[in-house]
């Protein structure tokens, strides 16, 4: 019978992989506002409701995504 040999695992550490999401989160804010900038302006005589509706639809997700950053912050005070 032959014997396997094994590697002593080391335990996985939640910093590295902390970091990482909070820098993906950081660039996906700083190309959020970068878009926002971007986006029609209110005096464009090609703005419609449609681009009303979809800007409400960002603010409703933002919202939703600065309520669990809120939480997450309560959550390790």
């Amino acid at each position: 019978m032959n014997k396997v040999q094994t590697l002593n695992a080391q335990p996985i550490q939640p910093a590295p992989a902390y970091e990482n999401a909070h820098q993906i989160a950081r660039d996906l804010l700083q190309h959020i506002e970068l878009q926002l900038d971007r986006m029609i302006r209110p005096n464009n005589k090609a703005l419609r409701w449609t681009h009303v509706r979809a800007l409400n639809l960002v603010n409703a997700q933002l919202s939703e995504v600065a309520a669990l950053v809120d939480e997450t912050n309560n959550a390790r005070n």
